[in-house]
């Protein structure tokens, strides 16, 4: 990992899953603007070969860490979010093969229910794994997810 200052985002509601020519897993925001400073400030940047998925799984949740480095931006960041296990998550999960994409949707809320918009932008990733808790330990990308964790719950 490089010396680049690694920070932690939060700020998105979760994820979503569809299935395109891969699976794809969509960070879900609740502001249009919020998805445009996603991709233009920080993952339009990242060497697609180099993003990180992974997720820790639990009894019925689990952890979503993604990563990725880049060369131009001085902060690399780091997405985490703890999730409850769905049938579209299992699905994605039996749909790997090998690569998936990433992408970025809005949550549009509609009366008693909701709609996701769904962006062209999107990263092709080949660096996912899908961990128990024991496994986790032995993953570099997940010890560090938590180590940024606990060090920014800190600050607050």
């Amino acid at each position: 990992m490089s010396e680049t200052e690694i920070k932690l985002f939060e700020d998105f509601m979760g994820l979503g899953y569809i299935y395109d020519a891969r699976p794809t897993a969509l960070l879900v925001f609740d502001k249009r603007k919020a998805i445009g400073d996603v991709w233009k400030k920080i993952i339009k940047w990242w060497p697609d070969d180099e993003i990180m998925l992974r997720f820790v799984e639990n009894d019925d949740s689990y952890e979503f860490v993604l990563y990725g480095q880049s060369r131009i931006l001085e902060t690399n960041w780091m997405f985490l979010k703890r999730l409850k296990t769905s049938e579209n998550y299992k699905r994605f999960k039996d749909d790997y093969d090998g690569a998936a994409y990433l992408g970025l949707a809005l949550y549009i809320r509609k009366d008693n229910s909701y709609e996701l918009e769904v962006f062209r932008q999107k990263k092709r990733i080949t660096n996912v794994k899908f961990l128990t808790e024991s496994e986790a330990a032995d993953d570099s990308t997940v010890l560090m997810s938590r180590q940024i964790n606990r060090t920014e719950k800190n600050l607050d």
